[in-house]
């Protein structure tokens, strides 16, 4: 249950400050939420179906086949500067 000394504990926490106002709005805030979850634990779940999406979903992702696209001579072909097996690039730190 949220008490005053909890959203206190809360403020400090997030180092936040709120007016007197804001505490109670707040209070009232927490203070509503709890009664929802309170109904919702009264509600008997046991025969109900677990689930993870409200709609059934279906992969369409394709299989993960390991291949080679492009050949390192192809890849070679692109850069400004290469040698017999790699990019040449310039020097950045001395």
């Amino acid at each position: 249950m949220m008490t005053p000394e909890a959203l206190s504990a809360l403020e400090q926490l997030n180092e936040m400050r709120l007016t007197a106002d804001e505490a109670a709005e707040m209070l009232s805030i927490f203070r509503d939420m709890e009664a929802h979850e309170a109904a919702l634990r009264e509600i008997d779940t046991d025969n109900v179906e677990i689930m993870v999406h409200v709609m059934p979903l279906t992969n369409i992702l394709r299989d993960d086949v390991q291949e080679q696209p492009f050949t390192r001579e192809s890849l070679l072909e692109g850069a400004p500067e290469h040698t017999d097996d790699s990019w040449q690039v310039p020097r950045l730190v001395k």
